[in-house]
């Protein structure tokens, strides 16, 4: 989404004379460190959202790495080779049966890095996830979900062993290390703990950062408001015959951000800049929370809505083919 805004950015000083221009971000971003560097270790033993693992961690690292002060890279400590290694060592789980089948189930996907500069480009910290999916095939097309609490409890019990792994890394000793475990599953995956650290320990607390459907009956159960206002809005663009889809990202069962998918194999522009009325008379419902609501047609974004925590002012793109 960030490269829509820039290209906008782009296009509206591009006709101007040749000027320097700064560029700001709100609370929602970090800066990315110059020169830019790519992650030297990618390694997973199943396919996993890496995205929402990207977006999900960095928003949490928030809490330890102010966005005013830090600067944000790509991991430039694990190696595809040392990812390997540890997740094959994590893995060494106890056999289980499945439906009269013995498998060694491995509930570790990856580990996934993230580090967090000073302005000056010195280190502050690292943040890592531990990736975890209690959904273990045993054979071709055939799987069982494992308890949550089995697979969350056994990647607490690696947490440590992680930190220890990379306390013996140059320039690793007394910087602030973040760990999470995430959860993959078949809407969105979560982050279920998270905890830092300047020692050679960690103590991981329950955060449950989870995105949820805002349709769905643990919205109408938990957030009764929520869900009204979300079905209200959903019925005013009924006539336009789109596919809407939403959804919430929680923490601990507050809303933090709206995420909202309007779905059409056709916009005329007209229709786009009455749904944009319509939406944006209705989502000043929703207080204290950050709402991007997408607008597309055939998988390409046609416009594009934001509105971030506390704002009163709504920002509206419309892109022209």
């Amino acid at each position: 989404m960030k490269k829509i805004l820039l290209i906008l950015l782009l296009l509206l000083v591009g006709c101007q004379k040749e000027d320097t221009f700064e560029i700001s971000y709100d609370d929602s971003y970090y800066q990315v460190a110059n020169p830019y560097k790519e992650s030297i270790g990618s390694y997973s033993i199943r396919s996993y959202d890496k995205e929402n693992v990207e977006i999900m961690l960095s928003n949490l690292s928030k809490e330890y790495f102010k966005v005013n002060n830090s600067l944000y890279q790509e991991g430039q400590f694990l190696t595809t080779e040392e990812i390997k290694k540890l997740v094959d060592e994590y893995n060494q789980t106890e056999e289980i049966k499945i439906d009269d089948v013995v498998i060694t189930p491995s509930y570790i996907t990856t580990i996934y890095e993230q580090n967090y500069l000073a302005t000056n480009n010195n280190l502050k910290g690292i943040s890592l996830a531990i990736v975890v999916n209690n959904k273990q095939y045993y054979e071709e097309n055939r799987y069982k979900i494992i308890d949550e609490k089995t697979v969350l409890d056994y990647a607490l019990s690696k947490a440590n062993n992680l930190v220890s792994y990379m306390r013996n890394k140059d320039g690793m000793q007394n910087i602030n290390i973040v760990v999470g475990i995430y959860l993959e599953n078949d809407l969105k995956g979560s982050f279920k703990y998270l905890g830092s650290t300047t020692t050679d320990k960690i103590d991981l607390k329950y955060v449950n950062y989870s995105y949820y459907l805002l349709e769905s009956n643990y919205v109408m159960t938990n957030d009764n408001k929520t869900y009204n206002n979300i079905i209200a809005l959903k019925n005013k663009l009924q006539d336009y015959n789109v596919y809407f889809n939403s959804f919430g990202l929680y923490q601990d069962k507050i809303l933090n951000e709206i995420k909202i998918d309007i779905n059409k194999s056709y916009f005329k522009r007209s229709e786009i800049l009455h749904m944009t009325n319509v939406i944006i008379n209705n989502i000043n419902n929703f207080n204290d929370v950050s709402i991007k609501v997408y607008f597309k047609s055939n998988n390409q974004i046609k416009a594009f809505l934001n509105k971030n925590n506390n704002a009163t002012k709504i920002e509206t793109y419309i892109l022209e083919d």
